[in-house]
């Protein structure tokens, strides 16, 4: 009981990495009753040692209808222990750093989550995975965090009548679906269901969307950008980095999943005034930032969706969408509402799990991430900003990016020192708090907050001419007078969406 506690002691997080190990691959042979629920898979697994160890961990979830049985390479059962999500395979004796270790575990029962048998909302069956953010481990015991990225083989046997779709690609035709660009676990994504198909014409890439039959004539009027799209994204930020790219409609529990080349989305998305062409800018986006420009650690995830949340709705301007400025002070509003914009960072690292960066502080993670965006474009310009981020993105893609990196790429292509931008935006909670008095020729600005913010602050006035003003000032201490030159009227604060403050 000692030895057993002490092993578990020292056990990192179950929502952490694990350093000692490098995941390689993950081959999925796999089976499924969908009236029984039940699912019956044999995987290989292999892992190299980043330090001498005896043992590999996983994550993974236990379920009492949920058997897994691990085997060597030579077919000899081992032993694992567990401790809530954290499983360890005893492999019989220590190996050096950098043996490559092949395991096999025989999976058999009903999930405990992360793949899941649905009914669609037509009363389809669906047969489906969805991972993210730490939901791999309901069935797959793996190395699930973001950190560690590995190439996936999935075969899957589906009923006659039913498609199937997976990461990567089936180029043999063997059903065997395969990828090319190592993915993260929760961004491994299959499923299976009795869809229809909607082709969508213009990039070769494009392979036809999954799309349930009933909803096919309301999805015809969504799924018509992508070509469009994907031409501005790769002239402005660089090469796309996946196999394919198509859109399949499940049940998932998110408004749409970027599960790279085929994004899942809900199943009413082409239900609104839009049918949906919002929300599929946004995970198109993913392709390049958080897909291919990926993120190791949960905090990181601004890299992830504050960039989709910026560069969707621009995508969706450019084929007719609102324009990017109704998108930012909609984003403002709803982060300004928000519980967690003035007591937790964009960069909070004292989450409980994963998921509380995509529900409780999402607006932080979404909206106000996409407002440093916003604002460090005002801050450098449009050449020095575009091109930062066609630099960072060539840098990193595909793989795991880090702020720092981010920055690096920024003040290289301004030629300026950027770490108090960041500091104040990313690793401190709020925003400036301001009280704004226009008197005769002048104009006060008091900062309320406790914590300096350095900001650019935008002010139009008519001025005694009767002519319309505009200026942006540098407002770096408590309290500023700045002299206007005449008497004002009709003041504006930030008439045109470019300063998060309240």
């Amino acid at each position: 009981m000692f030895l057993t506690s002490l092993l578990f002691a020292v056990l990192p997080p179950q929502f952490a990495g694990f350093e000692e190990q490098d995941a390689l691959s993950y081959e999925i042979d796999l089976s499924f009753d969908y009236e029984e629920t039940f699912v019956e898979a044999d995987v290989n697994m292999r892992f190299q040692l980043q330090s001498s160890s005896d043992r590999i961990w996983l994550h993974s979830t236990e379920g009492k209808k949920w058997s897994m049985e691990f085997f060597n390479a030579k077919n000899q059962k081992l032993e694992t222990l567990r401790n809530g999500q954290l499983l360890e395979v005893l492999l019989g004796g220590e190996l050096p750093k950098g043996s490559i270790v092949e395991l096999r575990v025989h999976l058999s029962g009903t999930p405990p989550d992360g793949l899941y048998f649905e009914e669609g909302r037509h009363g389809e069956p669906v047969l489906f995975t969805d991972h993210f953010s730490s939901r791999a481990r309901g069935w797959l015991p793996c190395e699930d965090h973001p950190s560690d990225r590995a190439s996936f083989s999935v075969h899957v046997n589906v009923p006659k009548g039913w498609e199937f779709i997976s990461s990567g690609l089936d180029e043999d035709g063997d059903g065997v679906w395969k990828t090319k660009t190592d993915l993260p676990t929760y961004m491994l994504a299959f499923a299976a269901a009795p869809w229809a198909r909607i082709e969508e014409k213009g990039d070769p890439r494009l392979i036809p969307h999954f799309i349930y039959k009933k909803d096919k004539p309301r999805a015809r009027l969504g799924l018509k950008h992508h070509a469009e799209w994907m031409q501005s994204m790769e002239s402005t930020f660089g090469p796309y980095s996946w196999e394919k790219y198509c859109v399949v409609q499940v049940p998932t529990r998110w408004g749409g999943m970027e599960n790279a080349g085929n994004t899942w989305i809900m199943e009413r998305l082409f239900d609104g005034r839009d049918r949906g062409v919002g929300t599929l800018a946004h995970e198109f986006v993913h392709m390049w930032f958080g897909n291919a420009a990926g993120y190791g650690e949960w905090y990181e995830a601004w890299l992830s969706e504050g960039f989709a949340t910026y560069f969707g709705p621009w995508l969706h301007a450019q084929v007719g969408g609102p324009p990017l400025r109704r998108s930012m002070e909609g984003s403002r509003r709803r982060w300004r509402s928000s519980s967690c914009s003035d007591i937790r960072p964009i960069r909070w690292k004292e989450f409980e799990a994963p998921d509380d960066f995509f529900s409780s502080s999402a607006p932080n993670t979404y909206q106000k991430a996409a407002w440093v965006l916003h604002m460090l474009r005002g801050e450098l310009g449009d050449g020095a900003f575009f091109e930062g981020i066609s630099n960072y993105y060539a840098s990193i893609s595909p793989g795991i990016a880090t702020t720092p990196q981010f920055i690096e790429a920024m003040e290289a292509s301004s030629g300026r020192k950027l770490g108090w931008f960041f500091e104040q935006w990313l690793d401190r909670p709020g925003c400036p708090q301001l009280s704004i008095r226009w008197e005769g020729e002048s104009v006060f600005v008091e900062q309320l907050q406790e914590d300096l913010f350095r900001f650019r602050l935008p002010l139009q006035w008519t001025n005694g001419e009767g002519k319309r003003q505009k200026q942006v000032f540098e407002v770096r201490q408590r309290t500023h007078k700045f002299s206007l030159g005449s008497k004002v009227s009709a003041p504006a604060v930030d008439p045109d969406v470019e300063l998060l403050y309240r």
